[in-house]
């Protein structure tokens, strides 16, 4: 999480060098760019295409494109993805411009604003691919209760369930930390993140993650089998690459996260790094359902609605 400071603290002088804003203004003259400066720009690039690939994804499966028991899903996952890139990118653009225009003063509100949308929707994220990847494994393994004893709104009533989960546990993290991070030197014993962290560490890697793996291994090996005989459905190969690219880009942001809590001053370089990988992994979905729409054995090339109604139309078909 991009920590910000609601102190201005005193200029920091080193024997035989000026002072903090001596440096800015030698970095501004010679227009040096920081790596994190960097990484931030491109960060904040990566992000308005992802909202742009979200937004037309939600377009087209809310108004466009009859919904159906996977869909739903999609839909939500999404809107999570959506979320928390409009919560980075405007987070990432204010640091950038604050880097560069010194005397803007942006109210630590809207701060806290953004940061509560992204980590809502990465939290939101994490409980949806989840649930994907465990409902496709049931179906699986009991395909008859999945054709005739599913409830028919399962998927509907299972998202608001998580949304709601995600609110909540969002809720719990921010404002019982909200002292570290909005502070300029921060301390785990004054504002209970310490059980806060281990609570959250539990909820995500010892619930959802070895969920989430489990049914992904029992999808990879299903897709393996398929492949065999014919094409695999591209659903499974869907719900399998978007939970391996969070698994890789993704958790580690929630890792870094727990263990700046500790060790902030070591760290704090390279979260701007791992919240990189984690908008790659929520830019990827909308390309990787518009390249398995249109990979076929026609070679023509289809519209986004095409290509969506091609990859959910077997939504059905467990083969």
């Amino acid at each position: 999480m991009i920590r910000l400071s609601t102190a201005d603290p005193s200029p920091v002088t080193e024997p035989g060098a000026g002072t903090v804003e001596d440096w800015r203004l030698l970095d501004s003259t010679y227009n040096f760019i920081s790596w994190e400066e960097y990484i931030s720009l491109v960060s904040s690039f990566l992000s308005f295409f992802g909202l742009v690939g979200n937004g037309i994804v939600l377009w087209f499966l809310g108004f466009k494109i009859k919904r159906n028991k996977f869909t739903v899903y999609i839909l939500n996952l999404a809107m999570s993805d959506f979320l928390f890139l409009l919560g980075s990118s405007l987070l990432l653009i204010l640091y950038s411009v604050s880097m560069w225009i010194y005397f803007l003063d942006v109210p630590h509100t809207i701060y806290k604003i953004l940061n509560i949308l992204y980590l809502f929707g990465y939290n939101t994220n994490q409980y949806l691919l989840t649930a994907i990847s465990t409902e496709r494994c049931f179906s699986i393994l009991y395909p008859i209760w999945y054709h005739c004893q599913r409830p028919k709104h399962q998927s509907t009533i299972l998202c608001a369930i998580l949304w709601a989960l995600a609110s909540l546990v969002t809720a719990i993290e921010y404002f019982l930390c909200s002292d570290f991070f909005f502070s300029w030197n921060p301390t785990m014993e004054t504002n209970h993140c310490l059980a806060v962290s281990i609570f959250l560490c539990i909820l995500t890697f010892l619930v959802f993650t070895p969920i989430m793996v489990t049914s992904s291994l029992m999808l990879l090996i299903k897709v393996q089998k398929s492949s065999r005989r014919r094409q695999p459905s591209k659903l499974y190969v869907i719900i399998v690459v978007t939970v391996a690219l969070f698994l890789t880009f993704s958790l580690p942001f929630r890792v870094l996260l727990f263990i700046e809590y500790y060790y902030q001053k070591y760290f704090q370089d390279i979260v701007i790094c791992i919240f990189l990988l984690s908008i790659i992994s929520s830019c990827i979905n909308p390309v990787l359902y518009f390249y398995l729409g249109n990979r076929s054995r026609q070679r023509t090339t289809r519209s986004f609605k095409e290509a969506l109604q091609q990859v959910f139309k077997d939504e059905t078909i467990m083969s």
